[in-house]
């Protein structure tokens, strides 16, 4: 491809470019932005983020990263991007402007049907746009176009394309509130399918968890229909009740709320209980902040307050209140009952005010609307029956060329027959050449473990064999302490009380002072050969050792040592309670040099496959560079003792003062002693 040399050349294709874009985006209805020429599928994700972000706090923000998400999708030709930006495009437009809600779903229709073939695992982004065509349609009064877009969802989920169990509560408690919507005015003609459509409903919705958006739909579903049958304590029930459990699992949002308050509005108004009807009216109109961009519900609590204050004969309230939503409803196109019946109230206001020529005008408006929604209605039938042999049609035509499909991929079989024999015996080849070359590495990891394992026994009964020596060497050193030179003290103690006693020596300070040094001694020296060789340790075990040995230390010192232990108690082999007994008295006699603490916890904690082991002080605490800078020798020989019992040790520094030391040592069968 040959470069372009001259940069004005360049520019002046580029204005082009952009001008013709931005052409096309005005044809289209958007305004107009600065396009990046990164593209980047990540870039309009992140717009249409944005978006649903601000729908609620900021619905004008919430439209500009629409329309950029749309514009930059056309711009870097990202087909499934511009199907899913439309679609939320007129998802946005359904709460402002009905008709341009509609011609963005049916553009996104357009280019998925272009496109289709470019974004085959995408399939799923079209029905949305089905779902706002249907409620867009139903807005509008178009019953038998908003039947087809329903019918074609339905058909979706009956036919599985689509498995999401919150997605098919969507659509039958939909379909469910359309049938529902069309029973206004005809006694009861399309209860049936009502019923029905909220019983798929509540089976979907029995699968779902509590946290699901869709869950406790059957609620709002209930009530709506009790409304209709005129059992309006019950749709009171049933919405107060769908509102509860949504606020307790934190799913409710702002237009549930408000739907919800309308809803019980509308039973009171039914009732001519206007003060109850006014009180929930007016919880909506609180919320008119976080209803910015959806004016439809603002719209509707006018049109219900307006007939509020007809029932209560104040017409001139009455007028106003449905004045001040006049242009909304023309703008966005709506015909729904409560439109129609606003248009019966005015003109009765009118009539009880003595202004006839207004009255007449309105009522003739309220004939219109009703004869042409009552038209659509009687038509419905017909229609769905029309829109039912369509469907059957299509299904005939892909039936049909799915024939074709099979036959032609049989031909394609048998011409590609060889080359698919050849291809699986080198494909054969090729597997059999890599299991082989696995199962070699799998027999050199295992040999490699197998050394591994067998360097870490040796290396551990070295270490068993060395703290072995130690501990012999240990007893060997205590018993000659205890016996000898601890016989020699008793002994020269008993000559010195013999001696103050035959020569009266009790006022002389010096010989007692001097007595009293040499009894101090005889019991320092049999504390040394006791934590050497404790015999409690051998007669009670590791808990009451360690308990008294917390004790005795701490009671000539400044630090005041507590000692807990948690769970059932276990007795352990001998030399896994030495092991842990050295490792405690090398911690306490740490914690006594170093830390500078006044109190300390010694705590154990005893369960079938863990034995956790606690020491905490509140103490000037453990640099924290102190463990990687250097070991000494007690941390060396905790380590070492710990290898040999495959325990592993953690040492924090606690976040207001002092240090963590936590032993953790999984118990083996052979550990264990009954």
């Amino acid at each position: 491809m040959t470069k372009m040399r001259n940069p004005m050349v360049k520019f002046g294709l580029c204005i082009l470019i952009l001008l013709s874009f931005t052409c096309a985006t005005f044809a289209q209805g958007l305004l107009p932005v600065i396009l990046s020429e990164n593209c980047d599928t990540a870039e309009v994700d992140l717009f249409i983020k944005r978006s649903k972000q601000l729908l609620e706090p900021q619905n004008d923000s919430a439209f500009y990263y629409l329309n950029r998400a749309v514009q930059q999708s056309y711009h870097c030709n990202f087909n499934d991007r511009i199907v899913r930006s439309l679609t939320e495009l007129a998802a946005w437009h359904y709460s402002h402007d009905i008709d341009q809600s509609i011609q963005y779903a049916h553009q996104a229709l357009r280019e998925y049907a272009n496109r289709n073939k470019a974004i085959p695992q995408q399939l799923n982004i079209i029905y949305k746009a089905y779902n706002i065509l249907a409620k867009a349609f139903e807005s509008k009064g178009v019953i038998d176009s908003s039947a087809y877009y329903y019918y074609l969802l339905n058909d979706v989920i009956e036919r599985g394309i689509i498995t999401d169990g919150e997605y098919a509560v969507a659509v039958y408690s939909q379909l469910a509130l359309f049938w529902l919507n069309c029973n206004w005015d005809i006694n009861n003609g399309y209860i049936e399918p009502t019923r029905f459509f909220i019983e798929k409903s509540k089976k979907a919705e029995a699968q779902l968890k509590d946290s699901s958006v869709q869950k406790y739909t059957s609620y709002m579903l209930q009530g709506a229909y009790y409304f209709c049958t005129k059992q309006y304590d019950s749709a009171r029930y049933y919405y107060l009740e769908f509102l509860k459990q949504r606020n307790r699992v934190g799913t409710s949002n702002v237009t549930w709320e408000s739907a919800m308050y309308l809803n019980v509005s509308e039973t009171y108004l039914a009732e001519n209980r206007t003060e109850e009807a006014i009180e929930y009216i007016n919880k909506t109109f609180a919320l008119k902040e976080k209803l910015t961009g959806f004016p439809r519900y603002r719209l509707l609590a006018q049109l219900y307050l307006s007939k509020a204050y007809f029932l209560q004969k104040n017409y001139v309230n009455s007028i106003q209140a449905f004045l001040t939503v006049t242009n909304d409803v023309n703008s966005n196109n709506f015909l729904t009952k409560e439109v129609i019946e606003a248009y019966k109230i005015a003109g009765a206001s009118y009539e009880a005010l003595g202004n006839m020529n207004k009255a007449v005008q309105y009522k003739n408006i309220y004939i219109r609307l009703h004869d042409s929604l009552m038209k659509k209605d009687k038509l419905d039938m017909m229609n769905w029956l029309q829109i039912k042999y369509r469907m059957a049609e299509k299904d005939k035509e892909l039936t049909e060329q799915k024939l074709i499909i099979t036959e032609t991929e049989s031909r394609v079989r048998k011409k590609n027959f060889w080359i698919a024999g050849i291809s699986t015996i080198a494909v054969f080849l090729v597997i059999v050449f890599a299991l082989w070359r696995r199962n070699i590495q799998h027999k050199q990891h295992l040999q490699q473990k197998e050394i591994n394992s067998f360097q870490q026994k040796m290396e551990i009964a070295n270490l068993n064999a060395t703290i072995e020596g130690a501990e012999k060497e240990r007893i060997r050193i205590a018993r000659e302490l205890h016996d000898g030179i601890g016989g020699l003290l008793a002994a020269a103690k008993r000559d010195f009380e013999t001696v103050k006693i035959t020569y009266h020596l009790h006022n002389k300070p010096d010989y007692m002072h001097g007595l009293l040094l040499l009894g101090e001694a005889s019991a320092e020296l049999r504390k040394t050969a006791h934590n050497m060789m404790p015999e409690i340790l051998l007669q009670e075990g590791l808990v009451e050792a360690v308990a008294y040995f917390c004790h005795t230390v701490a009671s000539n010192k400044s630090t005041r040592i507590y000692f807990q232990t948690v769970g059932t108690i276990q007795k352990f082999s001998p030399a896994f309670e030495l092991t842990t007994y050295r490792i405690v008295q090398e911690l306490i006699h740490n914690i006594l040099k170093h830390a500078q603490a006044t109190e300390a916890l010694v705590q154990m904690s005893f369960n079938e496959v863990l034995f956790d082991l606690t020491i905490e002080d509140n103490g000037i605490g453990i640099p924290e560079d102190a463990i990687t800078r250097t070991r000494g020798m007690g941390l060396k020989s905790i380590e070492d003792r710990l290898r040999t019992i495959n325990g592993k040790m953690t040492i924090q520094k606690l976040q207001q003062h002092g240090t963590g030391i936590y032993l953790e040592i999984p118990i083996q069968k052979e550990t264990v002693t009954t």
